[in-house]
């Protein structure tokens, strides 16, 4: 007996966010090197053969558009949605898409099938999708990709779950939750059962003499290898994104600690150079000083001091003088012609005073 599998992503496998869409992308469209893939053996039957999530996209464009204008009519703009994935995508309370596993048998069962066998298998698992889209018209279909280059033939389904009616936010929204509850889901389960269970009855060729296992209750499906190469993936890639993050943050500290060091040594060398040309001019002007210097130096700065001092004395001193002369004698003036003025007026009050009669 062999299984049915229609199996919907969830917990680790949830497509939460739009990276986890692109997650998707790239191991269902095989656009990353591996020896366990091989892109010649993937079929593409509905979206784009490189960016699934653009076709999500598209489904939001064409599903919630006339939906989000309506609910931010009259809305002040920091209350509207101005992105329906994006608000989707982090708000966290809902999955933005929902992946879908469609697959007859195991890798036991189709271990010794023919090549042939297992490219007559691409139709039937078309079949299954168009069936998927009857029986769940709420489930938009953005993406469906044949694999061929595993254990066994199965098919990767991206779609995003449309439901209406709500009260509160979008009066449309994605719902993978109420469209996929448990009901639901174990009813398409059983109709996904019967189906196949005439494919395999239309297709002796392939099947022989095999039938279905018994539906069990209350069982999503099992975990195959597919998921568990998924989840090593998507945690692989989670992993890169906090390396990636730690390092800009690394980055970023060693860039602030390397403008500390360099303000720290700039004021330290701007301390030491005011220390060091201090220091040169009192020793300059000791030895300028000197009354009898003995050293060469000593006579050389003297010399040079005393020519100096008398250029300046004749040149510039009288000059400097008579200005530093002029500014204080002005501010004395100013200053004087102030406390002339208080004086008049504080002089008829003090007037008043005198002529008050004596007690």
């Amino acid at each position: 007996m062999i299984t049915v599998t229609f199996h919907i992503s969830c917990k680790k496998h949830s497509l939460t966010k739009t990276r986890d869409v692109v997650s998707v992308s790239k191991h269902n469209l095989r656009l990353f090197q591996s020896e366990e893939y091989n892109e010649e053996m993937i079929e593409v039957e509905v979206g784009s053969e490189v960016n699934i999530l653009d076709d999500v996209k598209d489904i939001y464009e064409k599903e919630f558009s006339e939906a989000l204008a309506e609910y931010n009519k009259g809305k002040r703009s920091d209350r509207q949605i101005h992105d329906y994935l994006e608000y989707v995508s982090e708000s966290k309370k809902n999955d933005v898409a929902t992946e879908v596993i469609l697959q007859v048998g195991d890798k036991e069962f189709w271990a010794d099938k023919t090549r042939e066998q297992w490219n007559a298998m691409k139709p039937l698992l078309r079949e299954q999708l168009e069936y998927v889209k009857e029986i769940v018209p709420e489930f938009k279909i953005a993406s469906a990709v044949t694999h061929l280059d595993e254990d066994s033939p199965h098919m990767h389904v991206v779609g995003v779950p449309v439901a209406t009616g709500y009260k509160r936010g979008l009066n449309k929204q994605v719902a993978k939750t109420k469209v996929f509850d448990q009901e639901r889901l174990e009813k398409i389960q059983d109709l996904m059962h019967d189906f196949v269970e005439h494919q395999m009855k239309d297709h002796p060729e392939i099947f022989g003499d095999e039938t279905l296992k018994p539906k069990e209750k209350g069982r999503n499906s099992d975990f195959s290898k597919e998921f568990y190469l998924r989840l090593k993936q998507q945690e692989y890639e989670k992993l890169e994104d906090k390396c990636q993050e730690k390092e800009t943050q690394i980055e970023a500290l060693d860039g602030t600690a390397k403008e500390m060091k360099e303000d720290i040594e700039s004021t330290v060398n701007q301390y030491v150079d005011s220390v060091v040309n201090t220091e040169m001019k009192k020793e300059f002007m000791r030895y300028a000083t000197l009354e009898n210097p003995k050293t060469t130096l000593g006579k050389l700065v003297s010399k040079a001091f005393k020519t100096f001092k008398e250029w300046w004395d004749k040149t510039k001193k009288p000059e400097i003088a008579e200005k530093a002369k002029t500014s204080i004698l002005q501010k004395l003036r100013e200053s004087q012609a102030i406390v002339d003025q208080r004086k008049e007026q504080q002089g008829p009050n003090l007037n008043r005073n005198n002529l008050s009669p004596e007690r």
